[in-house]
């Protein structure tokens, strides 16, 4: 069968904690009718296919601020998930749930949902590692975080390399996010002639539209639509 996906560019979000998982969360029937309004309009190039809308639960932001910051309740050594105590072992009030994780809770707001607790990982320097860069322009020590052992001995090994041939010289090209959607045909004629019908500027424009509708806090940059065969 054949596929075509849409490649979107976006501007960098300017709510993040409700970004993560909107797609995640797109229900069934949506998902179902987007596909059939593709497949409609790769059998009928010259019909514009009207894609559903988002239903209201995914045009607005979830309400963070009903949810407790930490489901883990520091004072009374219970967590709590959807109303119900889940049973721990008592090492998690020190290892994950431990005082301070659960008193910064609020830290990780806009990173995490569901919050619990924090893990501890092992962390190594490498370096100095010279930069040039367009505004990062001297030698770094860079901490890693990891766990598997040599890992950080053989990026040591690389910087030590890389400075002493003068440096690595980096630019920033584009601060962007990408999201692919991805459409299924039943063969890959039909794949096609929906790849025709949404690169043309009149389509994109339309699917630029019905995107920044549904997701309010990002404007898509730049849309590519392209089509693979299996």
């Amino acid at each position: 069968f054949g596929s075509s996906h849409f490649a979107c560019h976006l501007k960098r979000c300017s709510n993040p904690k409700s970004c993560r998982s909107m797609f995640a969360r797109a229900p069934a029937p949506m998902v179902a009718a987007t596909v059939a309004a593709a497949r409609r309009a790769a059998l009928s190039p010259g019909v514009v296919a009207t894609l559903p809308a988002a239903p209201a639960a995914l045009q607005s932001t979830r309400a963070f601020g009903a949810r407790p910051m930490c489901l883990s309740d520091w004072d009374s050594k219970k967590l709590v998930v959807r109303g119900s105590e889940v049973a721990v072992d008592p090492s998690y009030w020190t290892h994950i749930a431990d005082e301070l994780s659960v008193k910064d809770a609020e830290k990780y707001l806009h990173n995490t949902e569901n919050y619990i607790g924090t893990l501890k990982f092992p962390v190594g320097i490498i370096g100095p590692l010279k930069v040039n860069g367009e505004y990062a322009k001297k030698d770094y020590i860079v901490p890693m975080a990891t766990h598997q052992s040599t890992l950080i001995a053989s990026y040591n090994r690389g910087c030590k390399a890389v400075t002493e041939a003068g440096g690595v010289t980096v630019r920033i090209k584009s601060r962007c996010m990408l999201r692919a959607p991805v459409f299924f045909f039943e063969n890959i004629a039909q794949a096609a002639e929906f790849r025709k019908y949404c690169v043309q500027p009149e389509t994109k424009k339309k699917i630029k539209g019905v995107i920044e509708q549904n997701i309010g806090h990002c404007d898509v940059t730049f849309l590519r639509i392209f089509q693979t065969d299996r």
